[in-house]
């Protein structure tokens, strides 16, 4: 039961945490960066608009000269990038699964007369 509770209170916006509960995390507010971020499928969409708002994010960040922003702006870019890259070849992967199905093992252990 203890289990299954940490498991849902670690529930993020964008998927699951993989951080033990009760542990301190430093991404906090920056949950896109957290290498433990597990992102759900589902939230691919929202991923993307986040990503798409932090190149927005970014470049008004250069204009205006913000050279501390642009560096955390761009850490965080990479994250998303990272996560979406990840996250579209782990879909890839699944869409081309092929189930094989269980073996028969009563059939392959099975011994012919002439094996006496």
């Amino acid at each position: 039961m203890l289990a299954l509770l940490s498991y849902e209170l670690r529930k993020v916006a964008l998927g699951t945490c993989g951080r033990d509960y009760g542990t301190p995390c430093a991404h906090e507010n920056a949950r896109v960066r957290c290498p433990l971020l597990r992102v759900d499928s589902a939230q691919i969409p929202r991923l993307e608009t986040i990503h798409a708002n932090l190149a927005d994010r970014l470049q008004e960040a250069k204009d205006q000269g913000w050279l501390g922003e642009v560096a955390a702006i761009e850490t965080t870019l990479a994250a998303a990038a990272q996560k979406l890259e990840t996250m579209r070849g782990t879909t890839a992967r699944a869409a081309t699964a092929m189930r094989l199905g269980m073996p028969d093992i009563r059939r392959s252990t099975r011994r012919s007369s002439s094996d006496s």
